[in-house]
């Protein structure tokens, strides 16, 4: 009894430990030290888990073996998806087949269910909030337990009694919920730190543009007036060219310094009342031109009644300019735009969507930050002014992206209807 209670430990040891390792993974990826191979690694080691749990097992009799490898088999589906599973499930019963015994059938049978299962949930798995990922985990877990349980009773001498199977299913049902909710606090807890990191980031940009660009603006101002009453004498049309240009310069530098302006002070000064889908279609008239310019056609889904919100309309139409622009310029070889606006009861949702060139993962966790693009003569503060308004509006970005199939950029908002 007692070899088998340390053999039980040993286990559930082999169980939780890769998720220690899992957790210095995640520290790599949210600092950016890990990159393209991060999802692979973070699948990997459940897997490891898995295949441990089964040289180490729990020996009951000369017969018989049990493990707890359903519960990494299960987190390691349910997170890393449908083909994670189908991973797993194959390197799983190669080694089973490879021990021999009776006991592969079970395991085919309860672990081909449970990754049909996992495959058909584990798309909404990671949109489901803590309790309900608890409860999905758990019954994954019972499927497994029940299965195998009723197989080894009903079709093979197992000699493990009733009750040895139940309380194995019992722990291994805690096991799985513990081992979710240590997963689930660890995430949360990089993420948390991913977002104070980029909020030190844009606290020291934001400080900056403060200081220095009513400073700059303000000779730039009396540059751009002197320069103008020059323009007014002068006769020779190549120095009008010349004088004409240093203007539209003048204007860029100013330009961009309001950006610097806007994303100091992103929350909305003058608040009115705004109707959100007639500012959406506003801004899809006024983004036609570089649309057509760049061989993009727009696809407008604008079906909604009038929906309001407490803002400042032009910090809003900045915004949706903004994103609407990226979109088009992200399809230098034309393409379609796709502007849609959703809702759920008082929950608004922008969708604009491009057929350009996309972006990595590791391009979309640093988006929005401080002097990042994509574009070869970008700055990158179109959208850091953009995402500091949409966080000063009360508002929410959702970001959705492959590498040459296009991005999709959701903005949620809460809106009111009309009293």
């Amino acid at each position: 009894m007692l070899l088998t209670a340390k053999t039980f430990l040993l286990n559930l040891l082999l169980v939780f430990a890769p998720l220690g390792i899992m957790q210095i993974l995640y520290l790599l990826k949210y600092t950016n030290f890990l990159k393209k191979s991060s999802g692979w690694l973070l699948a990997l080691f459940p897997l490891l888990s898995v295949l441990l749990c089964m040289m180490y097992p729990i020996v009951i009799n000369d017969n018989f073996i049990l493990d707890f490898r359903r519960i990494p088999f299960i987190l390691g589906a349910l997170y890393g998806g449908k083909w994670v599973g189908l991973i797993y499930l194959v390197v799983m019963l190669s080694y089973r087949f490879s021990l021999g015994g009776t006991g592969f059938y079970p395991t085919l049978f309860s672990f081909s269910l449970v990754t049909i299962a996992t495959s058909l949930i584990s798309g909404h798995f990671l949109n489901l909030d803590l309790k309900k990922k608890l409860l999905v985990a758990a019954a994954m877990d019972g499927l497994v337990g029940m299965v195998s349980t009723f197989i080894s009773l009903t079709f093979f001498n197992s000699q493990i009694e009733l009750s040895m199977w139940i309380l194995f299913s019992c722990i291994s049902v805690i096991g799985v919920v513990l081992a979710t909710l240590i997963y689930e606090v660890f995430i949360n807890q990089f993420k948390l730190l991913h977002s104070v990191m980029e909020g030190q980031k844009l606290k020291v940009v934001s400080h900056l543009a403060a200081s220095i660009s009513h400073e700059v603006r303000n000779p730039l101002t009396v540059s751009r007036g002197f320069l103008q009453l020059i323009d007014g004498d002068l006769e020779d049309k190549e120095k009008k060219e010349y004088m004409k240009l240093a203007i539209t310069e003048l204007d860029r530098a100013t330009e961009i310094i309001n950006d610097y302006l806007t994303f100091a002070k992103p929350y909305p000064e003058s608040v009115e009342r705004i109707d959100v889908i007639s500012e959406v279609n506003h801004s899809i008239s006024v983004i036609q031109p570089l649309a057509s310019m760049m061989n993009v056609s727009i696809n407008a889904k604008i079906d909604l009644p009038s929906a309001y919100m407490h803002s400042e309309k032009r910090k809003f139409q900045q915004c949706l300019l903004n994103f609407s622009k990226n979109a088009i310029e992200a399809m230098p070889n034309g393409g379609t735009l796709t502007i849609e606006t959703t809702r759920q009861h008082n929950e608004l949702k922008i969708s604009i969507q491009d057929t350009g060139i996309g972006m990595t993962e590791e391009q979309l966790c640093r988006i929005g930050e401080p002097f990042f693009t994509t574009k070869e003569k970008g700055t990158g503060l179109g959208m850091m002014v953009s995402h500091s308004i949409v966080k000063g509006m009360g508002g929410e970005l959702l970001y959705k992206s492959e590498p040459g199939m296009g991005t999709t950029v959701h903005l949620v908002f809460q809106v009111e209807d009309v009293d």
